[in-house]
């Protein structure tokens, strides 16, 4: 039933665990895994609580590697594209976070479409409540009240511990610098390092369709030619 990247079996309840993981629980249930997905461990998803039908997509030979955590609030939806690294990132998501394919996520990156901002000054006793609440609910996750969503195109790269701010939209083939924090939207092939983020060149766009077809004709020929069939 299922094609992924690494084995997975499934209980006499109908729940899907990878075979072998050191984390005992199950995948979540509203989670969609293509083809050669690769989703590392149930430990993963341990702050997972988005009661979304679908809250999570995992596209065709997409990996979380490192055990990249997903967290999300019982709204959040995550959808990753087709051949998508994620290398031991952090992603909070109570909105919406959606990346294209072939992006490459370095390890510490934090993704987040939450946040407080300056109009949000809480008074100490609000603080206090409101830690009160969360600890008082099933799965302790403190629920933003404005998330944004978050949208990155597709071929972007972003360098370790970068952090990508709520409402941000990063454009194709851009490139985001080791601890770079982005808090505005960054223009298709833009080159941004820097606390805040500032553009320090622009790349060729060469990145087309058929120079993707090319490449992956090269490096995986019979998995493209099954993936363009179907």
């Amino acid at each position: 039933m299922y094609n992924l990247a690494q084995p997975v079996i499934t209980d006499e309840q109908g729940r899907l665990f990878i075979e072998d993981d050191w984390h005992p629980g199950p995948l979540p249930e509203n989670i969609e895994l293509d083809e050669m997905s690769y989703p590392d461990t149930a430990y993963s998803f341990t702050t997972f609580f988005s009661k979304r039908p679908v809250a999570l997509k995992l596209g065709y030979a997409s990996g979380n590697y490192g055990h990249s955590s997903f967290t999300t609030g019982v709204y959040g939806q995550i959808t990753v594209g087709k051949f998508v690294v994620l290398q031991g990132i952090r992603m909070i998501c109570n909105h919406s976070i959606t990346i294209g394919d072939h992006c490459m996520f370095s390890w510490g990156c934090v993704i987040t479409d939450s946040w407080f901002t300056d109009d949000k000054v809480f008074s100490r006793e609000q603080r206090r409540a409101m830690l009160e609440e969360t600890a008082k609910s099933y799965n302790r996750h403190l629920e933003f009240t404005d998330p944004k969503p978050i949208l990155i195109e597709e071929n972007v790269w972003v360098g370790f511990g970068a952090i990508i701010l709520p409402g941000v939209t990063i454009g194709r083939g851009a490139i985001i610098g080791c601890n770079t924090i982005v808090s505005e939207n960054i223009p298709p092939y833009a080159v941004a390092v820097g606390a805040p983020a500032r553009i320090i060149k622009y790349l060729e766009a060469n990145d087309t369709e058929e120079v993707k077809r090319a490449a992956l004709e090269e490096f995986a020929p019979n998995q493209t030619r099954k993936r363009n069939a179907d």
